[in-house]
């Protein structure tokens, strides 16, 4: 996988052009909209990794990215598939083919037809190295991706996985237009030379300057006239700062959050001039061991932390409504909807407690011959939340010999680090790295294989056990749940004792928009859901 060095040569390389392009979009012009464009001022955490659908993985990115490209399919505010770029898909008996009913009236945003060729081109490209695609790992378990008839598109499994139905409604599934891309060869994604998709928006080229913000304006081609947008411009403003960009809402400087601060939740819940949607999430916020480094290989030392934190007291006095207290397991209540009474049984009754205990905590880490201290550094970003947590985290651990030193990396940087695109020789660069995670639907399946299987980009513990691995692939062919929920509890056995991650809170998922925007509903999967031509204004 190529290093995101090479990507940061690239931006550099069109920062001074960018900027001169953006500025002749400047006033929320653009496509001939001029200084009366309706714009749509949309405030990021911090900057998108790339205009790429292939990186687009993360909350940052994948707001952008799906105004311009689209999957075959889409989560419904129901989180029920529904058909997108494909009009209908069926599963072969055995569970090995996925047969999808592509449209063929659909547009890129140049006005040339989407053609299955580049339907077939888009779904491959993440098996190109020379790509370093950040969701290759979904597509592990397809043998091949061929087009099948004139319009139909077949994805054969090596084996049968009875959550993969749901793998091509991400962004995993985007198309792009195969002759732009092979045209811009490394350009493609980057400032100038951006993408073309088919989606209600397109990128203004050249307005991405980095930290700073890009514009996107309404695709004048734009395929399904039923779902058009409003505004003119959607303008992404990175506000890394917390309190800056709730003040940006507050002043009206931007109309929209994807991300509110967790910290800052409050005052925009106390603001009359903001409306502050909720759901429970899908995800979770969690520490992750680093196996690769020793001794953060040995479970004792994680559950020397584990015990050696008060989590409880971190919930009540920082966490607050912005997130649910987690267990040893690496999912929330919502990640388990089919024979919900007996994970809840299991989750109260059988798994580890690792309660607040600095008594065990000690033992623990004498145990692992550590009974003098230990060094150790805890990465996180730039999020005012987690940032409070690590130092409540510090203080605590430090009362039980383990000194803590934090070390706090950009928001894109953080999440360079959490895929591996950062090493520091050969190994990622931290040895616990506080980082977030959250599944595209409600379903364990999509925490469990990134996050635990060897391998995968995702998996920022590093962590690899045969037998978890053996228990990923055989859970996911089990098409009874009764014997997948089984295979599950097992699985879970194992991850609730060697304790690769611990989950420090299951968030809220949030957003703030002004009271001058309606149309946008809360989803449990809204960042990776967004859809902003349904905002309008509010009357």
């Amino acid at each position: 996988m190529p290093k995101l060095r090479r990507l940061a040569s690239v931006v550099l390389a069109g920062l001074m052009l960018a900027s001169a392009l953006a500025g002749c979009v400047g006033g929320g012009g653009g496509g001939g909209g001029g200084d009366d464009a309706k714009t749509l001022k949309i405030g990021l955490d911090s900057d998108i990794l790339k205009l790429d659908p292939a990186y687009a993985y993360d909350f940052t990115t994948n707001p952008v990215i799906n105004q311009i490209s689209q999957g075959l399919m889409y989560f419904d505010q129901n989180t029920q598939l529904a058909p997108l770029l494909a009009k209908s898909w069926r599963v072969e008996e055995d569970g090995l083919a996925y047969i999808y009913d592509i449209r063929d009236d659909a547009t890129f945003s140049d006005g040339t037809p989407m053609e299955m060729e580049d339907v077939v081109y888009s779904l491959n490209r993440h098996f190109d190295d020379s790509v370093g695609s950040l969701l290759a790992g979904q597509l592990e378990n397809v043998e091949s991706i061929t087009q099948s008839g004139d319009w139909e598109l077949t994805v054969k499994l090596k084996s049968a996985d009875s959550t993969f139905i749901n793998t091509l409604a991400g962004t995993v599934g985007h198309v792009v237009k195969k002759e732009y891309c092979e045209a811009q060869g490394d350009s493609f994604g980057s400032i100038n030379g951006g993408l073309i998709g088919t989606g209600p928006y397109k990128y203004v080229l050249g307005s991405w300057v980095t930290g700073t913000g890009l514009k996107l304006e309404r695709n004048e081609n734009y395929w399904n006239e039923d779902d058009i947008g409003y505004y003119d411009i959607l303008e992404f403003k990175v506000i890394a700062e917390e309190t800056t960009r709730v003040a940006a809402i507050q002043n009206g400087d931007v109309d929209i959050l994807t991300l509110p601060p967790p910290a800052l939740l409050d005052t925009l819940y106390g603001d009359a001039k903001i409306t502050v949607l909720d759901q429970p999430s899908y995800g979770l916020v969690y520490m992750a061991f680093n196996y690769a480094k020793k001794p953060f290989d040995d479970p004792r030392i994680h559950k020397a932390v584990a015990h050696g934190i008060n989590f409880v007291e971190i919930h009540q006095t920082l966490v607050k409504r912005a997130g649910q207290i987690g267990t040893a397991i690496p999912g929330s209540e919502a990640m388990f909807p089919v024979e919900a009474d007996r994970w809840q049984n299991y989750r109260h009754n059988t798994i580890p407690v690792y309660e607040y205990n600095p008594e065990k905590a000690a033992a623990f880490l004498a145990e692992a011959g550590y009974a003098d201290g230990l060094e150790v550094s805890l990465m996180t970003n730039e999020d005012g939340m987690r940032n409070a947590i690590c130092l409540a985290i510090q203080e605590q651990l430090g009362e039980i010999g383990i000194n803590v030193t934090i070390n706090k990396v950009s928001g894109d940087e953080h999440t360079s680090y959490q895929f591996g695109e950062i090493l520091e020789d050969g190994l990622r660069g931290y040895d616990i790295l506080m980082a977030g995670w959250s599944a595209d639907y409600p379903d364990i399946g999509n925490i469990i294989e990134p996050l635990l299987k060897s391998g995968q980009t995702a998996n920022a513990a590093v962590y690899s056990n045969p037998e978890i691995d053996a228990l990923i692939v055989a859970q996911f062919a089990a098409t009874d749940p009764i014997e997948r929920n089984d295979l599950l509890f097992e699985l879970m056995d194992i991850v609730t004792e060697e304790l690769p991650y611990l989950v420090a809170l299951h968030p809220i998922k949030t957003y703030a928009l002004s009271n001058k925007v309606t149309g946008l509903d809360a989803k449990a999967n809204w960042v990776a859901n967004v859809h902003f031509q349904d905002a309008r204004p509010a009357e």
